[in-house]
Formats: C-alpha cells, structure tokens, sequence
C-alpha cells in the first residue's frame, strides 16, 4: 500500500493534469547526510518525460533557504531537480518557494513547476483561517507598540524584530501576516526589502486587539516557602505596587517554562496543590512569553499583567485594574 503523501499526490496530478506520475524508490538517498534523509521521504518521480526527486516535507515550518540549499547540494550529486512535496502550506511559504524558483506540490492546492511551465492553482481558495486570538509572538509586538518598544508608523524588518524579541524569522513571518490580517501593520517592498510598520497605536490599537489579546499566564504554581532571586513580580505582586490594593496573602512571580524547569530543583520549591493555595507563600506564573521582553525594573508590564487578571472574579481586584489602565500613558 502507497504512503499517505504518494497516494494523495498522484491522486492530484491525476485529476488535475490528467497524467500519471510514476514512482520508484531513490536508491541514491541511502548516501545522503543524515539530516536529510531525517527531514524527507524520497522518491524518484517520472512526469512528461521528465525526472525529478519528490521529497516530501517532514518538518512543516522548514524554511524555504534551507529547502533551496538542500535542492542544491541535491542536483549537484544527482543532477535531478527536486519537487518538494507539502502536507499544508501557509500563504507566505508558497510566495517564498515562487519567488525562489523552487518546485513545489501540496495537493489540493498547487502544483507548480517551472522548468515545465505549470503554475496549477486551485480556483477556489479556502478562506484564511478566522484569527480568534493572537499568536504569543503575535501578542509580544502589539504590545511592544504599545509600549512604544515598536514606535507606530516607524518602519522595520521581519529581521529586526527576530533579534530584537529573540524569535525566529518564521515566527516573526507568521505574526506579521496575522497583523496584517486585521490591518494593524502595512508592509511595502518584495520579500528581499519588505519593510513593516505599525498603521495605529494607542489605545485605539489596544482597544481592537483586546478581544484577540489572552491571559499570558498559562498555568500557576504554588510554593510553600516564599521563593527569593526571581526578578519579576506578576499577580497581585505587580498590581500592589502600581495601586492602593492591600499586601497579598503570597508573593506572585513570572516565569518562562523552561525557568520553571531549572528552579524546580531549587531547594525550598516545595510545590502544594492548588486545592491548598490559601496556605502557599509563594505563587509563580509560567507565561507564554517570556515577561523579560516587556518587564520594566523588577515588574511585569502592565498590560500583560491587566490581561493576567480579565477573568479574575474579584470586584476589587478588577477596580485596580481598571485603575492602572486609566493611568496608562497612551
């Protein structure tokens, strides 16, 4: 029995160019390097005459140089093209992979081939998935403009941004796309000198973004023993400094998971469930970003800390927010 990919990918071809392609085992690939053979399954194709090397892509956020490096070396050894063979394919992936001339299949989608003239696209496209809330990325840069970390209306790079946030540039790829999606962000330029920027800011961004903005905490952990070094206060911590809000019961701090993962070990993180949390002194937060991105002195942001508390159930923790909110400087 064929494998998924094959059997889907001649099914495509079949009905959309009314060909058969024919495959055989790539017995050249067993002298690959091993990272090759890891991020594809390989298969020699027959198409029109033509011979190709269908590889397909294990690894769907594989970046299309490293796809172009890997043709490369490939042709080199082989003197075959490559056909990269895609499961799912976001919108700047394909322009990408166009734009470098690399051929491509992702069935029920496109096929294109340029060497033999065929860009075969479906006519009726699915609709962009609905964005019902905002990637962590995606959240960390309108927040970061409202901070004024982005300045609105200043241009700038997919590439700045990565080493500015510490993300990768397909990460920062997929938050743009999700920014222009709601035309918070206008780009201008090809793929080589795009350029970005931020089209509104203030409160009027905060204001659309809120229902796409989420809690950055994703899970809270009680301690026993208040816990000494960590350099972020969060929770009611944070809100205490910044309001008339009484001293809480505990100390609340902000973490990343992989942080978690090192103090756990720590003597004195003596974790008690949270069926208990009354007695604990200490309470940590493990966020979705990192709070070190948007913290100033020894708190969280204020923003990722209203956003922590927008389900909370108290009256009075809810007027300090709104507090804090209202001495925002916009």
């Amino acid at each position: 029995m064929k494998e998924k990919w094959l059997q889907e990918t001649q099914t495509y071809v079949e009905t959309t160019l009314g060909l058969v392609p024919h495959f055989s085992p790539a017995l050249e690939a067993d002298q690959w390097p091993l990272h090759l053979t890891e991020a594809y399954h390989v298969r020699r194709l027959r198409l029109l005459n033509d011979e190709f090397l269908a590889l397909h892509v294990c690894e769907a956020s594989a970046s299309p140089s490293a796809l172009a490096k890997h043709a490369d070396w490939i042709r080199q050894r082989t003197g075959l093209r490559c056909l990269f063979v895609f499961d799912s394919l976001a919108h700047y992936q394909r322009r990408c992979l166009i734009e470098t001339k690399l051929p491509f299949l992702c069935p029920g989608n496109q096929l294109y081939l340029p060497d033999l003239g065929i860009d075969l696209r479906e006519q009726v496209k699915a609709p962009l998935e609905k964005v019902t809330r905002l990637a962590p990325a995606t959240q960390v840069l309108v927040l970061a403009c409202l901070h004024r970390k982005i300045v609105p209306h200043d241009s700038f790079t997919g590439v700045e941004l990565g080493a500015k946030f510490g993300y990768t540039k397909m990460t920062m790829a997929r938050a743009l796309d999700e920014l222009r999606q709601f035309q918070w962000v206008e780009t201008e330029g090809n793929r080589q000198t795009s350029r970005h920027r931020f089209v509104i800011g203030g409160q009027k961004l905060w204001e659309q973004a809120r229902p796409r903005l989420r809690s950055p905490v994703t899970k809270r952990l009680y301690l026993e023993e208040w816990f000494r070094g960590e350099k972020f206060k969060a929770g009611e911590s944070a809100l205490e400094e910044l309001t008339l809000l009484g001293s809480p019961r505990r100390a609340t701090w902000a973490v990343t998971p992989k942080r978690w993962k090192t103090l756990q070990h720590e003597p004195g993180a003596h974790l008690i469930p949270e069926a208990a949390k009354d007695n604990a002194h200490a309470e940590f937060e493990l966020w979705r970003y990192d709070p070190a991105l948007l913290a100033t002195a020894s708190s969280v942001d204020v923003l990722s800390l209203a956003l922590s508390f927008q389900d909370h159930p108290d009256e009075r923790i809810q007027m300090a927010v709104d507090e804090v909110l209202r001495k925002f400087p916009w």
